[in-house]
C-alpha cells in the first residue's frame, strides 16, 4: 500500500497526519483474512513514512492523567526536529528542545537533544553541570513506548500508536 497525504484517524480524537507511507497490511492472525474495518484484524508494516507526530503525542501518548509531558508542538525546522511543550512533574516549566531525528536498527524512534530550554533559557549546559539528563526527567517505563536513555527519547512505534498496530524500520 501506498499512502500521501492522508489523515488517518486511530479514534475519534486520535489522528495522524500521514504526509507519506509505504508498506503492506498483514492480518493480525495469518489463518483468517484481515478485515479493515476492524483495526484489531490487521497490523501495518511500515517500510518508509513521514507523518506529523504532535497530535498522536498530544492525544494519546502524553494524554494519560500522569503524563510528564503535555501540550506539545512538534516541527521540524532547518531539518531539525523541534519539540515544545511543558514539562508537568517540574511545576509545568515550558521547554522546547531541538535536535536530530533517526531511526535505529530495531525500527524504534531516536530523537538526540541537541539543544534544550527551558522557560527560553537555554539549559543543556547547565543540566551537564549537574549532571541532569533527560532521561532524568522522563523516567523511562511511565509511558507505553517512550524510553530515555542520557539525552536522547527513544519512541517504539509499535507501542506509541493505538491500533491498528504499526511496525517497520
Amino acid at each position: 500500500m501506498q499512502m500521501r497525504n492522508v489523515m488517518y484517524h486511530f479514534s475519534s480524537n486520535v489522528a495522524v497526519h500521514i504526509k507519506t507511507l509505504d508498506g503492506q497490511f498483514d492480518p493480525a492472525d495469518p489463518s483468517v483474512y484481515p478485515v479493515f474495518d476492524n483495526k484489531d484484524f490487521f497490523t501495518v508494516a511500515i517500510n518508509s513514512a513521514e507523518t506529523d507526530l504532535g497530535n498522536v503525542l498530544n492525544s494519546y501518548v502524553f494524554a494519560r492523567p500522569k503524563a510528564p509531558i503535555r501540550g506539545l508542538s512538534v516541527t521540524i525546522q532547518s531539518g531539525r526536529l523541534k519539540i515544545k511543550g511543558r514539562l508537568h512533574e517540574a511545576g509545568a516549566i515550558p521547554f522546547e528542545t531541538e535536535g536530530e531525528l533517526t531511526p535505529t536498527q530495531d525500527g524504534k524512534i531516536l530523537l538526540h537533544a541537541a539543544k534544550v530550554k527551558a522557560l527560553h533559557v537555554p539549559v543543556k549546559k547547565i543540566m551537564g553541570l549537574f549532571g541532569v539528563e533527560m532521561s532524568d526527567l522522563i523516567k523511562s517505563g511511565k509511558i507505553p513506548g517512550v524510553e530515555t536513555h542520557e539525552d536522547d527519547l527513544i519512541l517504539d512505534p509499535a507501542l506509541v500508536f493505538p491500533p491498528p498496530h504499526m511496525h517497520g524500520k
